[in-house]
Parts: structure tokens; C-alpha cells; sequence
């Protein structure tokens, strides 16, 4: 998350680098301007004494087309990309009530000893897209799905 100040410092040749400041919870950096910030969050959950769910928080800045468009390009080869392929047909509620921009795809495909689950959901909020997905074993889809839910439930944007 951004704060507000700018600062400039000398970079000891006569130059200078604009920078701005740049929060997480265990602290703070002083970076220089220009950066992307592809921060990934990944909170893991064991179930079952060795199986896990896990919940990738990402988030990325839409640059280009719209918001369907960054959805399709992230999407479209998963088909090629996961072997056995095949996306689950559930129908979910919208947490948001149609107030952000959602897409939803929730799919499984063979990993190398099981079947495995992923569901995925966009989320627009000018000018970024958030990305949750949750992934776990196909037999673990329950827990999965319900963490989900819980997540967007539990969404809420800083206002700074």
C-alpha cells in the first residue's frame, strides 16, 4: 500500500532517484519510483494431519483492455496448461451483491497422485484486479469453496 510522501534522494554522481514509500505489515522500504508491485500472499491451512488448503492472495494492475479481457488472458490456456482439465459447473453466489466486478472459475485437473482443485475469483477494483484462489485436493473441494466464501466475505479495502 502506498503512503502519500514522495522523497527524492542523491544518488552521490549528481543524480537523484524519486522514491516512495512503501507499507507491509512487518515494516516499511524506501524504494525507487517505477516498481510493480506483484505482491503474492499464500496462507496455507492443514487439514487431515497432512492434506492442505491454500488461499494465493495476488494482485495486479489492469494496464490494458478490460477487465474481461485480463480475465480471458489469464484463463484462456488452463485447459492446456492442467492435465485433465475440467471446470466445475456450481453455481455461486455473488459476495459482493454486483457492487465490484467478479469472474469465477472453479476447475480440477490430475497433479501428480490426485486430483486436484482450484477456484478462482476476479475481482475489479479500479484500477486493480485481485486474484483469490484456493486450492487444495478435489476431495477437500467443500473446505475449500467455504474458505473462499469466508475470504470475500471477510473483504474490506483500506481507505488511505
Amino acid at each position: 500500500r502506498w503512503q502519500a510522501e514522495a522523497s527524492v534522494s542523491e544518488t552521490g554522481d549528481g543524480g537523484a532517484i524519486d522514491k516512495r514509500i512503501y507499507h507491509f505489515d512487518e515494516g516499511v522500504l524506501s524504494l525507487p519510483r517505477g516498481f510493480k508491485d506483484r505482491s503474492t500472499h499464500t496462507l496455507e491451512w492443514t487439514i487431515d494431519n497432512s492434506s492442505t488448503v491454500v488461499l494465493v492472495l495476488q494482485r495486479e494492475r489492469l494496464g490494458w483492455g478490460t477487465f474481461d479481457d485480463f480475465v480471458n488472458k489469464e484463463t484462456h490456456e488452463y485447459a492446456s496448461e492442467f492435465l485433465g482439465f475440467r471446470t466445475d459447473a456450481t453455481e455461486y453466489p455473488d459476495p459482493f451483491d454486483g457492487k465490484l466486478p467478479l469472474r469465477r472459475v472453479a476447475f480440477r485437473y490430475k497433479g501428480d497422485h490426485e486430483v486436484l482443485y482450484h477456484h478462482q475469483v476476479f475481482v475489479f477494483s479500479a484500477p486493480l484486479v485481485l486474484v483469490f484462489t484456493v486450492k487444495s485436493k478435489a476431495e477437500h473441494r467443500g473446505r475449500a469453496d467455504q474458505l473462499m466464501k469466508e475470504a470475500l466475505a471477510g473483504l474490506r479495502f483500506r481507505e488511505d
